[in-house]
């Protein structure tokens, strides 16, 4: 450096001293520029790397939900552009929607994420995907690996749950496949889920006291079954229900579960309703509703950051000491409104509040419509197709045939879960008429 400014210096006092055409002013200009150039040489890397990282955006938060979603460590507004190697999370009752081109990713509470260049690498928490363009998007863990991707015009769609050494993956639409543990690929259809752990293990299917007890049928209608795990169980008045059962009626099935904080819900027949959560002490309640209908008479809410949350393919419905009825389609999901409040989130972050005496209709492109005024007749009709008359019956109901089984790592379910994604009633077994 010190023999390119000695030259510098003498080149430009032979220029002050032979040169009497230019200007002084010019030959500062000259020199300021060929330092300019020097500068430029030694710290290339500043300008390439501010224009690769502009170049690099094509990740957007559509949608953030709650106070508790950090990005890189400081909060992330809606709207917010995310980069290869930015790290989302969120803490409780807190979402986020993000845009990955012609992906869309939901981020539930306590998920932590890795955004990368049309992917992402899921660290924990839960995350529903829906793709809509040609290209698969990708989504991988630290022991496993999935390819989402949409199929015959039909858009891929999936759930992905990761919590420590074990990871399920249901799939909705369209095509998804999975490689876990090094093991070869496995396409999951839609309405199979599959579960894995880290190690070569298969968990055990029974019950434990990692999924605590919710509640119990209190009233019964067959045929209705409750999948836990591995397991279909005939259900029967005063069954247990616990987090992460799957309650499925069949054409004639209901049943009426009665919740430890004493909330009731009536599922209708051909519905399907999973229980994610209930902590009666804490008032921390998430179901999804995945296909058919549930009337809710829920306690009310006391806690400051209590919460009752029923899940759709198409948004969140939540809940404060509320009388509803929830009904799902593969076409639309209704919200009618009893007594109380209900505020319905769809999927690009749109909240409505719904009254009681309104009811509210999202169709599944996402389109709201109301609320309105619901009719009288539509409001007893909820009812009559959710109540449970007469004596408790609890009759052997049947229960599907057992689901498919891959060695060693994967479990697979017919139960997808497909919250705020969408549902294909056609694509689920139907509850088998059939003993066990």
């Amino acid at each position: 450096m010190r023999i390119f400014w000695r030259a510098l210096v003498s080149d430009r006092s032979k220029i002050l001293q032979t040169s009497h055409i230019l200007h002084p002013s010019v030959n500062v200009s000259f020199l300021y520029f060929l330092a300019a150039v020097f500068l430029l040489a030694i710290v290339p890397n500043l300008s390439i790397h501010a224009a690769t990282r502009d170049i690099a955006a094509s990740v957007f938060a559509t949608s953030v939900v709650g106070k508790q979603v950090e990005l890189n460590g400081s909060p992330m507004p809606a709207g917010a552009t995310l980069f290869p190697g930015d790290v989302v999370r969120l803490g409780e009752n807190s979402t986020a929607a993000l845009q990955f081109g012609d992906s869309s990713v939901l981020a539930a509470p306590l998920t932590e994420l890795v955004v990368e260049s049309q992917s992402l690498q899921l660290r924990n928490g839960r995350l529903q995907v829906r793709v809509n363009g040609k290209e698969p998007f990708i989504i991988s863990g630290s022991f496993f690996h999935l390819n989402i991707a949409a199929k015959q015009g039909i858009a891929g769609s999936a759930e992905i749950r990761l919590g420590g050494a074990h990871a399920e993956v249901s799939a909705v639409g369209g095509l998804t496949e999975l490689t876990a543990a090094g093991n070869a690929s496995y396409k999951l259809q839609p309405g199979e889920t599959a579960t894995f752990d880290r190690s070569d293990e298969q968990s055990s299917t029974g019950q434990t006291a990692a999924s605590p007890a919710v509640g119990k049928v209190s009233r019964l209608i067959p045929q209705v079954q409750i999948d836990r795990a591995s397991q279909h169980i005939v259900a029967e008045v005063s069954s247990g229900v616990y987090w992460n059962d799957e309650l499925r009626s069949g054409p004639s099935g209901r049943a009426h579960i009665t919740l430890k904080d004493g909330s009731q819900l009536n599922l209708g027949s051909d519905s399907d309703l999973r229980i994610l959560q209930h902590d009666a002490q804490a008032q921390q309640t998430s179901l999804d509703l995945l296909v058919g209908r549930v009337r809710g008479k829920i306690t009310k809410l006391t806690r400051p950051d209590a919460k009752f949350e029923i899940h759709t393919p198409v948004g969140v419905a939540g809940l404060v000491g509320t009388d509803l009825s929830l009904l799902v389609t593969n076409d639309f999901t209704e919200l009618m409104v009893f007594e109380g409040t209900v505020r319905f989130t769809t999927l690009n972050g749109q909240s409505t509040t719904v009254t009681a005496g309104q009811r509210l209709r999202i169709s599944k492109s996402g389109v709201v419509d109301g609320p309105l005024p619901y009719a009288a007749q539509d409001a007893q009709s909820a009812q009559n197709l959710t109540d449970i008359t007469g004596s408790a019956n609890s009759a052997p109901a049947a229960v599907a045939a057992a689901r498919p089984t891959v060695p060693m790592i994967i479990t697979l379910t017919g139960a997808a879960v497909g919250v705020g994604i969408g549902v294909w009633q056609g694509t689920r077994p139907a509850v088998s008429v059939s003993v066990p």
